[in-house]
């Protein structure tokens, strides 16, 4: 019987074996059998075959034979035997069982099997001294009925722990398999795990919110052997949720992600129901940045950022490198004076009434201005300007007709919002009442709503009296809400989610703050390089360095009179104005370091002010504690070690999950009509008796207060709608005295039409057929007449290029009255108004006609530049009346409007291409009709 046999070098030989030969000892490792330097085989102690004949017979593999050495009587018959040993025979020895293991599962995987654990024999302690290892087709299954993969292979292996050694060995206990080997690795269960160093790079980027989908190619990129499909990654992720909750309810979880992260957060729930109504919560990081730079506080509540429609409100500071930062985070049950009193009393709380910030800033919320007085009496309060302005346009803008005075009504309501002195602001105030004396009720408005009541709190006669830093509008806080909203994967998050999604943010806000300290510090700028800035440089901010800069070239030519300066710089940004910089460039000194700020001079996160909590010995308060205690029944002693359990251990509080709010505050979405399905007919229009009633409401009362986050605008970027209301069926006869629209539209095109949708004709129907191209319902019209008119004024200059009576066109489009129809100088004008909806809204126009079709695209920007397009279609019936078309299939497109083909740019000239088949289909078909506008025209 032939053997393997390893011998060390210092091992004797048998007393048969007579060679010359040196033996080394076998030990292969991982498989790679190219790691046997010497060795012999014997037959009864007598060298039979030399290790360049093993090493080739290890490299070819157990399905091939060894070819005889000539002259070698015993090598066939060794080759024979040797075909039988087993891939997984060896005298490796391995430090861990892990170790085995990756040595079994490498050698299996290059034969075409999957190995695993079939049973394992513990010690005391759990320590595993025996595994059986099988195939993973091994065992029977236990449901007779169901899909298994279970056939009862043989294979089995044993790995033993040798206490002596502290190493493992493997023996082969049975090495055959009843099925063939498989081709793929892919559809094992166990091939398919990940290993723990990609769990653990599933789990960071799980936790940078990347998508199941994104990451399996990142984990193929790292390792071609890996043979995972997206299930695995699905599943890896579910177990990871599971996990992070441990059998917690939700509610609890957020709790317990609070405490174990050292959030400070209060919670208040509703007396009947023990629902969660309001939680306020800190970051660690974000409380030490507010103990830093205290001074400024901005804050505005937003929608649509959790599963159960909180509003949620967000405070934040900013630094004296004008960083923002969060401050504080809140989700309330309402907007009320009452919510917003609570959560600004724990803001303060929270620094134990230390201090007051110097200014706040937030948009007229009523209720949110109540309880910053309540709650903060001592702090400057200002209102925002950006929104102040937007409630503005949203209310008077269609008030006012000519682009030309709401231009200038733009331009001096700034000067007014800006007036330095009361003179300034009186003579303002009359510019502006005498450019609005034809429009008295837009006049009325901004002075009862805004002027009148709170223009301290947002002209700068008034708020450049205290100190803020220049901050007087929240788009800080609007950029932050964008910030987080960019993290979330859904506007539906679950709290915990939310929480986590802010510790990346605020993770990122301390790294930009304190990279901009350190650039404070280290980088010299060249613009500060004259001698007035000596003392200042490296104390102070680069930002506040800036401003004294532009303070500086003001002062030019100054005499040092305050009344000639009117110190803004001074009152305003705590910052040498003009007058007292005139003085040091005339004194030829530096300016002072103490003459900025200290909100200027603080380049760190160390606390500003201290915080007295006072005595927080808690001995003396535990013994009248269990005083207390130790007196009651015991009915409230449970009450007692309820409570302290739910401050020991939050993660326990017995708390509901919070009801989901249907009507919240908020940005609302302009509703769009959807029809009810109907069997599909060849074609459809609209009935020309039914009409869709007017709205009564269109004209805005400007006498009433304006509501918040508010808006006209038309998300043109979701996904539309079809509006199919006031459909019948073409199929049948149409009603007495109804033309079809049919025999207003070129014959050609009548095959491919499916739809036909009638709009009112009050003078604005060319814009209502549009907002129904576009998704919308009709009466968005006076949304798209704004959209367009706003496109023309932005590129005037660009248009007056392409159109010839620029100024025609912006009438037609400039009526913005809602109730009223529009005159014929107000109607559609075509072909010009087609290139301004085709740039507008990134679609391609099919304008159709008896009269000569035509197809417009974007004129500046190619068919790349857009992630999705659309090919709208509507046409004119009997010479003044439009309506909206939808056509099917590869139609045939209509010839390019000429104005397109003078005045395209090169990326624009991509979308004769891309339609070029469309556009020969219909010269192929010669029709007969004349185009729209030729080079004659």
């Amino acid at each position: 019987m032939s053997s393997v046999v390893g011998f060390s070098p210092k091992q004797a030989l048998p007393a048969k074996a007579k060679t010359n030969f040196p033996f080394w000892r076998i030990v292969p490792s991982s498989g790679d059998y190219s790691s046997i330097f010497r060795f012999i085989i014997l037959k009864n102690g007598i060298p039979a075959i030399s290790s360049r004949r093993f090493r080739q017979r290890a490299i070819l593999g157990a399905s091939e034979e060894i070819p005889a050495v000539p002259g070698d009587s015993a090598s066939g018959e060794i080759g024979s035997k040797m075909a039988n040993i087993s891939a997984f025979s060896t005298n490796q020895v391995f430090k861990s069982r892990e170790d085995l293991m990756i040595w079994v599962q490498n050698v299996a995987r290059s034969q075409g099997y999957v190995i695993v654990t079939k049973r394992s024999k513990a010690v005391t302690k759990g320590f595993i001294s025996k595994i059986v290892l099988g195939c993973d087709l091994g065992g029977v299954s236990r449901n007779k009925d169901g899909d298994t993969k279970k056939i009862n292979c043989p294979f089995e292996l044993v790995g033993k722990y040798l206490k002596a050694h502290d190493r493992w060995t493997l023996r082969v206990k049975r090495d055959e398999h009843n099925h063939e080997p498989s081709l793929y690795m892919e559809g094992h269960a166990y091939a398919m795990r990940l290993t723990d160093k990609e769990s653990r790079l599933v789990k960071d980027l799980t936790d940078l919110n990347v998508k199941p989908r994104d990451i399996l190619p990142t984990l193929k990129e790292q390792n071609q052997n890996n043979v995972s499909s997206l299930r695995t990654i699905y599943n890896f992720v579910q177990k990871l949720g599971r996990s992070r909750r441990e059998e917690r309810s939700p509610i609890q979880n957020v709790m317990h992600v609070l405490q174990t992260k050292g959030y400070n957060f209060e919670y208040r729930l509703n007396n009947t129901t023990n629902e969660l109504e309001e939680l306020f919560f800190i970051h660690p990081t974000s409380f030490k940045m507010w103990q830093a730079f205290p001074y400024v506080v901005l804050m505005d509540a937003t929608y649509k950022t959790n599963k159960y429609n909180l509003p949620f409100l967000e405070i934040v500071g900013v630094t004296s490198t004008n960083k923002t930062f969060s401050i504080a985070f809140a989700f309330m049950h309402n907007e009320q004076t009452s919510n917003y009193r609570w959560t600004l009393t724990c803001l303060k709380l929270t620094i134990n009434n230390s201090f007051c910030p110097r200014v706040i800033v937030t948009d007229r919320d009523l209720a949110l201005m109540k309880a910053c007085e309540d709650v903060f009496p001592e702090s400057n309060h200002l209102l925002c300007r950006w929104h102040i302005f937007n409630d503005i346009t949203k209310r008077c803008r269609p008030r006012i007709n000519l682009q030309k005075t709401w231009g200038s009504l733009h331009a001096k309501w700034k000067k007014l919002v800006e007036s330095p002195t009361e003179d300034a602001y009186m003579e303002n105030y009359e510019n502006l009442r005498e450019l609005l004396f034809n429009h008295a009720d837009v006049f009325d408005y901004l002075y009862s709503v805004w002027l009148g009541n709170y223009a301290e709190r947002f002209v700068s006669l008034w708020t450049d009296r205290h100190v803020n830093f220049g901050n007087s509008t929240t788009n800080r806080v609007e950029s932050q809400h964008a910030k987080l909203k960019k993290h979330m994967e859904s506007r539906k998050c679950d709290l915990d989610k939310f929480i986590h999604v802010i510790e990346k943010v605020v993770q990122s806000q301390e790294t930009a703050i304190k990279e901009s300290f350190t650039r404070s510090i280290i980088v010299r700028k060249p613009r500060f390089k004259d001698q007035i800035f000596d003392k200042l440089r490296r104390r102070v901010s680069n930002h506040a360095m800036d401003k004294i800069l532009e303070e500086l070239h003001r002062s030019k030519g100054f005499f040092p009179n305050p009344e000639n300066c009117g110190c803004q710089m001074r009152t305003c940004y705590g910052l040498p104005c003009a007058h007292e910089l005139a003085m040091y460039v005339g004194s030829g000194s530096s300016i002072p370091l103490d003459s900025v700020d200290a909100f200027w001079r603080k380049l760190d996160l160390s606390p500003s002010v201290s915080v007295a909590y006072g005595d927080l010995n808690i001995d003396h308060r535990m013994e009248r504690l269990k005083e207390t205690f130790d007196s009651q029944p015991d009915h409230i002693k449970f009450q007692y070690i309820r409570r302290m359990e739910e401050i020991t251990d939050p993660s326990k509080i017995l708390i509901n999950e919070p009801s989901v709010k249907k009507n919240t505050r908020g940005r609302p979405k302009m509703k769009r009509v959807q029809h009810e399905k109907q069997a599909p007919h060849r074609y459809s229009c609209s009935d020309l008796h039914q009409q869709p009633p007017m709205h009564n409401s269109s004209f805005v009362d400007l006498n009433i207060e304006p509501s918040r986050h508010s808006s006209y605008e038309i998300d043109l970027n979701e996904a539309p709608i079809n509006q199919c209301s006031y459909m019948f069926d073409l199929n049948e006869e149409p009603p007495m005295g109804h033309s079809s629209f049919l025999n207003e539209i070129p014959s050609i095109f009548h095959p491919y039409i499916t739809h036909i949708q009638n709009v009112m004709g009050d003078g604005n129907c060319g814009f209502r057929s549009i907002a129904v191209c576009l998704g919308y319902h009709e009466d968005e019209w006076l949304n798209i007449r704004q959209q367009l008119h706003e496109e023309l004024r932005r590129s005037y200059h660009d248009y007056a290029k392409v159109f010839i009576g620029c100024d025609e066109i912006v009438t037609s489009l400039s009526f913005f009255f809602a109730n009223k129809p529009a005159p014929p100088k107000h109607w559609m004008l075509m072909p010009e108004t087609g290139i301004l909806i085709a740039n507008t809204y990134g679609v391609v126009v099919q304008f159709l006609t008896n009269q000569g079709s035509a197809t417009f695209f974007p004129l500046w920007r190619g068919p790349n530049e857009f992630e999705n397009h659309r090919v709208i279609t509507f046409a004119l019936v009997y010479n003044n009346h439009y309506v909206m078309v939808q056509l099917e299939g590869e139609c045939p497109m209509p010839p390019i409007s000429v104005l397109w083909t003078r005045h395209k740019t090169p990326p624009a000239t991509l979308w004769e291409t891309m339609y070029k088949s469309r556009l020969q289909f219909y010269k192929q078909l010669k029709p007969t009709e004349r185009c729209f506008m030729t080079l004659d025209d």
